[in-house]
């Protein structure tokens, strides 16, 4: 009946030691696992602000045609330079960002105008609506840093 006893223990012993090991080794892997850190809110703040800005170059201008258009941005979709307006839009850009411009009118689907550029990283996208002639015209501005930075 002792040696019983005996042999017990020692599986007990074995146990507790594979339990140890095997926390050791968990313990191990996660502490090495490299997460990569969250982009900063001040990085999106500067896309963003970017984007804003190159939106604003051309909506907070005022028409060529002021009383038939509410800015020279809805004067330009309206007569139909989709891509010379989103070209004025994404050339006042900061060097160090790069962007495509999104047009859609009314309840259209939305098509790339301008200078297309291969995302490159984490973008960023802001979208407005712009009321002209009666029609309502959707602008997108996806941003992102040269290299893929922040």
């Amino acid at each position: 009946m002792r040696k019983r006893r005996d042999e017990s223990a020692q599986v007990h012993v074995i146990e507790m030691i594979t339990l140890f090991w095997l926390f050791f080794m968990t313990a191990t892997f996660i502490l090495q696992l490299k997460v990569p850190d969250p982009t900063s809110p001040a990085s999106d703040g500067t896309l963003d602000l970017a984007a804003e800005d190159a939106y604003d170059s051309l909506a907070g201008e005022i028409a060529i045609d002021p009383a038939n258009h509410t800015s020279r941005l809805g004067e330009m979709l309206t007569s139909g330079d989709l891509n010379d307006a989103c070209n004025i839009m994404l050339e006042t850009l900061p060097s160090s960002i790069r962007g495509n411009c999104w047009v859609a009118v009314d309840a259209g689907s939305k098509s790339m105008q301008g200078e297309q550029s291969q995302t490159d990283g984490t973008t960023l996208s802001t979208y407005h609506l712009l009321h002209d002639r009666g029609r309502v015209w959707t602008v997108g501005i996806q941003v992102w840093y040269v290299g893929g930075s922040s």
